[in-house]
């Protein structure tokens, strides 16, 4: 491994990732302008245009009561980059200043934290020209291998609110959120109907399976109603189905390598 920099300080336990602006509000004396709204010939709206010879002072409401939106807890270690995505992502590191580490030899069976999301919302439009994501999800604790060139980003570091800005999936200018791990979102193997149906058949006929089934029909009235839904619940207890799909690339932890 590369010799880490000095630490200087870590994030707060709990990291705010959005914010929103209460109800509560104060009046406030503002400086404007006299101002006319008249029909415009051009986009048939009404156009506002002031008078700058005439001043007033305008009472407005100002909301300025703003809370924290979206939070988490930052990982107490830091946040692992697989050798896979280490190139492109050490360049937006280092971009910003951020400190890491480069992995020279395979990391075995270390306890990471997983991110597996359960909705994933792509954006119908683009914008600035990615397709931006959502996603819902939680993270779970696993043992896992990463290669060799493996990143870890400490956060115990001057910029560690911007380390949970830039990697944490729920952070809206993360860059999940921008787009750029939407392969890992996007369905590659599918099950053709008819076969799913005869793989369910199949499956029925272990007890445990049938039961899960029949509680998930009775309890999850939307599901019920899903045909595809019901389908895709064998499909997942299948060994076709891909572990990886909907899983953020990227890996949280508690501890920091030696």
């Amino acid at each position: 491994m590369q010799p880490t920099p000095p630490r200087r300080r870590s994030a707060a336990t709990g990291v705010a990732l959005d914010y929103a602006v209460g109800e509560r509000s104060r009046t406030i004396a503002f400086r404007g302008y006299a101002y006319t709204r008249t029909p415009s010939p051009l986009s048939g709206t009404l156009v506002t245009r002031y008078d700058e010879t005439r001043p007033q002072i305008w009472q407005l409401p100002l909301r300025d009561d703003v809370q924290p939106r979206t939070q988490t807890v930052a990982p107490r270690g830091g946040y692992w980059i697989p050798a896979a995505e280490a190139a492109w992502v050490r360049e937006k590191l280092d971009l910003h200043g951020i400190d890491y580490r480069v992995t020279t030899e395979p990391q075995r069976e270390i306890e990471a934290e997983v991110f597996d999301a359960s909705e994933a919302r792509f954006s119908a439009q683009p914008v600035e020209g990615r397709q931006r994501l959502e996603v819902d999800g939680r993270w779970q604790t696993q043992r896992v291998d990463l290669a060799a060139g493996a990143l870890f980003v400490p956060i115990a570091q001057a910029k560690a609110r911007l380390v949970v800005a830039l990697l944490e999936p729920a952070a809206p200018d993360s860059f999940l959120a921008w787009g750029a791990f939407n392969r890992a979102f996007e369905r590659k193997e599918y099950m053709e109907e008819y076969v799913a149906e005869e793989v369910g058949r199949q499956m029925m006929q272990d007890p445990a399976i049938a039961a899960a089934f029949t509680q998930r029909l009775a309890e999850d009235p939307a599901f019920a109603r899903d045909p595809a839904a019901r389908l895709e619940f064998f499909h997942r207890r299948h060994a076709s189905w891909d572990e990886r799909y909907r899983r953020y690339p990227i890996l949280r932890s508690a501890t920091a390598p030696r």
